[in-house]
């Protein structure tokens, strides 16, 4: 298969770059600082922001669209209007751009906020009692559980990812008989870049060794789920 030059881009990475031209069929290739892969905008520093930026603008376009059109604003129907088309532009592969900076994440929960003021009859409630009337959770929290059900599929060959492209566990550092080596835990990579620290396969070290062995051992992806959810309930009820 033949590339096209005008169709294909280059992306320098790296802040001492040379950033050299190249050629391809005998012609330049245009240099891009921020492109679409398989849905994801990534840029050449590797952050989610434009991202962020790009799925926000989407969401809040259609949440407009639903408050024009629609003359029912009961909380069944604005609810399943949201899940079924807002949220997901929010959480399509999340695991490859869960933002890590404050503005981002108050950026993406904006949606939701709006979203649930357009329930007839809840607008003046503060936002944590607006999603817990509609039985929601923050998308922070839903970002978290996309993490650890991925991580979940990876552990548990569930996913075309290997596992050990990803995760170390402590018991390859040693032969002791630890608690992490044990229980599976996973041990998280030294990092000195933002980039690498908020990586998926580093962030979602700690949220899943915290979890309690038997959603951890669950016996299928809808079991993990189910424990997982109700697990996080109780912890909420408690606190």
């Amino acid at each position: 298969m033949t590339l096209h030059p005008q169709k294909s881009v280059v992306m320098h990475f790296g802040h001492n770059n040379p950033r050299h031209s190249y050629l391809l069929s005998g012609s330049t290739i245009a240099p891009s600082d921020c492109v679409k892969d398989l849905g994801v905008l990534i840029n050449d520093k590797c952050t989610p922001v434009a991202h962020v930026e790009h799925i926000v603008k989407k969401a809040n376009s259609v949440l407009a669209q639903i408050r024009r059109t629609t003359i029912s604003r009961s909380m069944d129907m604005v609810t399943k209007l949201y899940k079924t088309y807002v949220r997901p532009l929010v959480e399509s592969s999340v695991q490859a751009w869960n933002p890590w900076l404050q503005r981002d994440v108050d950026r993406i929960e904006r949606i939701q906020r709006r979203a649930t003021k357009l329930v007839s009859g809840i607008g003046s409630k503060s936002y944590e009692e607006r999603i817990k009337i509609c039985n929601l959770t923050t998308l922070e929290e839903r970002r978290k559980r996309g993490d650890l059900l991925e991580c979940y599929k990876i552990m548990n060959d569930y996913s075309d990812n290997q596992m050990r492209t990803f995760f170390c566990l402590a018991r390859d550092r040693h032969n002791v008989s630890t608690r992490g080596a044990t229980d599976g835990l996973l041990v998280p990579q030294q990092t000195t870049l933002d980039v690498r620290k908020y990586f998926f396969s580093n962030r979602v070290v700690n949220i899943w060794n915290e979890l309690p062995s038997e959603i951890r051992y669950a016996s299928s992806v809808n079991t993990f789920k189910n424990l997982y959810d109700l697990y996080m309930t109780t912890m909420n009820d408690t606190e």
